[in-house]
């Protein structure tokens, strides 16, 4: 298994926050928020992580060298990031998943170990983190089946008909990924380069299973706005860190 870190975003909507690092390297608690999930991946015992830069790509790069207490790190460029999205960024990434099974992250994200060890527990072959809330447009909504399959997945789904939200961590197995890569490749073909990575994934649902895990009692925030900056640094990182 390898990760998978999307972190080639501008983040615009944090402002001056992010004008002179890239989000990934914002402090949260003691350390950068990409030091948080990899210190997750080392201590679920992965090996390697690629990590898709962009938007001042050097400094992620200078802070995190070639290797991360033996998680070695390789790092792939989107030199396109200010006009491209996840589905772009992950599709650069094929060569790395086509043939294994990989975890993903949203480098915006930080979230309890937990999570992540309940995702490579599980028995379920593709797994996707959701925190059960009531979501607005913002949010990436997942509806599911009785059973938690995934039937739909994007930010343009009804919040009423919806779970809740995919929070930016999930499992996928190596016998869809090579699917993975034609949808991905489907949508930008399309002229959908700008979409996010879920839109992939909304194609492959009739295809294969793909399960939501409840995480909800977990903490975890996705980092967009100021305020989700604050609340990382005030509820979610004290809880991970008593």
């Amino acid at each position: 298994m390898v990760a998978i870190i999307l972190a080639a975003g501008r983040s615009r909507r944090l402002g001056k926050l992010a004008d002179s690092i890239p989000k990934p390297l914002i402090v949260v608690g003691d350390r950068p928020l990409l030091q948080h999930q990899l210190d997750i991946i080392r201590q679920c015992g992965i090996k390697e992580a690629i990590i898709v830069v962009g938007y001042k790509k050097e400094k992620i790069v200078e802070t995190f060298g070639k290797e991360y207490n033996g998680v070695n790190l390789i790092y792939v460029t989107n030199d396109i990031y200010y006009k491209t999205n996840t589905v772009y960024s992950l599709w650069l990434t094929r060569e790395y998943f086509r043939d294994t099974e990989f975890l993903y992250f949203n480098a915006d994200v930080l979230a309890h170990p937990e999570i992540v060890k309940r995702l490579l527990g599980s028995s379920k072959e593709n797994l996707m983190a959701v925190e059960r809330k009531e979501c607005g447009a913002e949010e990436v909504k997942v509806m599911c089946e009785s059973d938690g399959r995934i039937k739909r997945i994007g930010k343009e789904l009804n919040p009423v008909e919806c779970e809740g939200e995919f929070i930016g961590i999930a499992k996928f197995s190596r016998r869809m990924n090579s699917d993975f890569v034609d949808k991905l490749e489907e949508v930008i073909n399309e002229g959908g380069e700008q979409n996010f990575f879920e839109e992939a994934v909304d194609r492959l649902l009739p295809q294969h299973c793909i399960y939501m895990e409840d995480i909800t009692e977990l903490p975890v925030v996705e980092i967009d706005f100021p305020e989700d900056l604050e609340f990382a640094r005030n509820v979610v990182y004290p809880r991970i860190n008593p």
